[in-house]
């Protein structure tokens, strides 16, 4: 351990090699009990409860302080350097005790805290930007949510997102960023991505602009490419990977509603969450339409209902900010 122990107060006080932190790294992904041990040290670093090193080193001094007293006043007391030796020996044992205790003391304190949970929402036609701790962006779109804890940024940065988001991650080999959707994890390095994900919607997915995500579920792992779109089917269990212009799948950042050959039933939820409306289907057959097309969210919902009912045959009728398909 003590080549890990090095490893550890040298990336605490910033002074580790590129080539020592990638060995931190892969240590701290071999086991949940090394991280717990990193975290132990991390803490009682932070604290300034337990500096191994420099603790060590003041023992040694005052230790060598202590016998040139005890060897002056031998000839008076008898004491032999032999029992000098044993009670030095005695004291590094009992040192070894006191730092585990302390790391002990110290690690089941930090089981202790109450976590405190993050959560940042959005409404009808709101969007809101986020920068996280460690300086990532992300850009929530209507109707969605994210929530992280207070250990964000500790060892790893894990979020969780309903709702729509557009991610541009801050590079951190040492500490992985960790997307949770629905049922997938997605693991990503510094890397530009959306996600989509709502609770009330069939499909999921995730779509990369640049970087690299892994995408983890049960026994799945699959590695998205930059470019590429991830869309899982929750009724049938299975997936498609295709290639799509993600900067046009993310457009709604900048205001644009963009809908790419979807049911009217999906194109009524999302003009539900980007307008105070509801749609009532009287014709349930109109759900399962085809829709393709693009708009600026600033237009309104008769402007953009206009416009389909030209290029589909759906009829319909805006009574009191609900509006009925025929």
């Amino acid at each position: 351990m003590e080549k890990i122990d090095n490893s550890i107060l040298r990336y605490l006080h910033k002074t580790s090699s590129p080539e020592e932190q990638d060995f931190l790294l892969k240590w701290l992904e071999e086991s949940e009990v090394n991280r717990q041990y990193f975290r132990s040290l991390k803490d009682a670093h932070d604290l300034g409860k337990l500096d191994i090193h420099l603790y060590n080193s003041q023992v040694d001094q005052q230790w060598i302080k202590f016998e040139k007293q005890i060897v002056c006043k031998n000839n008076k007391t008898g004491i032999s350097r032999y029992f000098i030796r044993v009670m030095r020996y005695a004291a590094v044992f009992i040192l070894g005790i006191i730092c585990f205790q302390a790391i002990h003391y110290i690690h089941n304190q930090d089981e202790k805290k109450i976590f405190k949970t993050t959560i940042i929402e959005t409404g009808v036609g709101e969007r809101s930007k986020i920068t996280l701790p460690d300086g990532s962006k992300i850009w929530l779109n209507a109707c969605s949510s994210l929530a992280y804890d207070n250990t964000y940024g500790n060892i790893d940065r894990q979020v969780h997102i309903k709702g729509e988001g557009y991610f541009e991650v801050h590079t951190d080999t040492l500490k992985p960023f960790f997307v949770h959707a629905d049922r997938f994890t997605y693991r990503v390095t510094g890397t530009s991505f959306n996600v989509y994900s709502f609770d009330d919607e069939n499909e999921t997915s995730i779509a990369l602009l640049e970087g690299g995500v892994t995408i983890e579920y049960e026994n799945l792992s699959e590695q998205l490419l930059p470019g590429q779109e991830f869309i899982f089917n929750k009724e049938s269990g299975k997936y498609t990977l295709t290639n799509v212009d993600v900067n046009r799948l993310s457009s709604w950042r900048e205001g644009e509603l963009v809908f790419d050959n979807i049911t009217f039933e999906e194109l009524a939820k999302r003009l539900e969450r980007n307008f105070n409306i509801q749609f009532v289907f009287e014709n349930d057959n109109v759900r399962k339409h085809s829709f393709g097309g693009s708009f600026r969210n600033y237009e309104s919902v008769e402007t953009i209902m206009k416009v389909i009912s030209t290029s589909t045959p759906v009829k319909y009728e805006i009574r009191e900010n609900i509006v009925y398909v025929k």
